[in-house]
């Protein structure tokens, strides 16, 4: 009773709540806190988990699911278990009933966690214990690319002066239709850069057919990296990251590209870090400008934004045991 259950899923699928699910199990340790039992939701047996459930007093869950959110938030509630929910996603992302679901699950948690200002505010208004803590943990180590990828990325990055990355976990589509994160719109915007290639980082494979299908075959200049793999390895040779999603929580691979002082480019979907060169819309923009635009204020931080999530956490793990 007196350690933290964290309920989530590591890897494969490699996406922004699975890395982070699999970096604070291995930061919590390496910061001196090790009260607390993890839980895979995807490959643990129910009977194991329901034990664990029972076992411990406070719960901290990753799920994506608005209704799974809440139909864990009422059971915690029922069974008298203190719920600490991080939201991965932006508040209001999805339709109406996802969107009430989302609200009252955060009213039956305990602490409702969340990645942004607009969040924030909204959650605030559901639960006053609501936090904003980012999902962002540097990875404690990076794993190389088989020696096939590196050598096709290492072949493309020759080819190219300026270099431009992007990922998406998966092929996915928003409440309104649209790709998720964009990327036929940065496939068209590269069309307008002959000086430039695009890395596409597209673990689950799923995206390559749809852009095939969708543009004839895939551009010369663009490069699809497929299977899991470490983004930090694209990062570390490209000039910049692009974040062109319609919907977002906190993009972890946006504080990667800093850490690695790539410049990041940013639709002004959600409130975006300090240093990230923000657009409304990609198809009006230069994107080799903004690329200098990024440099210069690169080179012009007299400070670097950085998130504790790892100590915030344990912070709150210590105030609910």
């Amino acid at each position: 009773m007196n350690k933290v259950l964290i309920i989530g899923r590591l890897p494969p699928p490699i996406g922004g709540v699975t890395m982070h699910v699999s970096r604070l199990i291995e930061h919590l340790p390496r910061n001196g806190f090790d009260r607390f039992t993890f839980c895979d939701f995807k490959t643990d047996k129910w009977v194991n988990i329901i034990r664990k459930i029972i076992r411990h007093r406070t719960i901290h869950l990753h799920a994506s699911n608005p209704y799974f959110q809440l139909l864990f938030a009422m059971l915690c509630v029922l069974i008298r278990k203190r719920l600490l929910l991080t939201y991965h996603g932006n508040w209001e992302r999805y339709r109406f009933a996802g969107n009430w679901a989302v609200r009252v699950s955060a009213f039956f948690c305990a602490v409702p966690i969340v990645q942004n200002d607009e969040s924030f505010t909204k959650a605030k208004c559901c639960n006053p214990n609501a936090l904003l803590i980012s999902t962002f943990i540097p990875a404690a180590r990076i794993i190389p690319l088989d020696p096939q990828c590196a050598q096709q990325l290492s072949d493309f990055r020759k080819r190219f002066e300026f270099l431009f990355c992007t990922n998406a976990w998966n092929l996915a589509f928003d409440k309104n239709a649209k790709e998720t994160y964009g990327i036929s719109q940065i496939i068209n915007s590269m069309r307008n850069v002959n000086s430039g290639g695009l890395v596409i980082s597209d673990p689950s494979g799923n995206y390559r057919p749809f852009i095939e299908k969708s543009f004839g075959s895939v551009p010369k200049n663009v490069l699809f990296i497929d299977g899991p793999h470490d983004f930090t390895n694209i990062l570390r040779v490209s000039d910049a990251f692009i974040r062109n999603t319609t919907t977002d929580g906190v993009s972890l691979s946006i504080y990667e590209a800093h850490a690695c002082n790539v410049v990041a480019l940013a639709s002004n979907s959600v409130s975006r870090a300090r240093f990230c060169v923000v657009y409304e819309d990609i198809a009006n923009i230069n994107l080799i400008e903004e690329l200098k635009r990024g440099r210069i204020r690169l080179q012009n931080e007299c400070e670097t934004e950085e998130t504790n999530a790892v100590s915030k956490l344990i912070d709150l793990y210590q105030q609910y045991i």
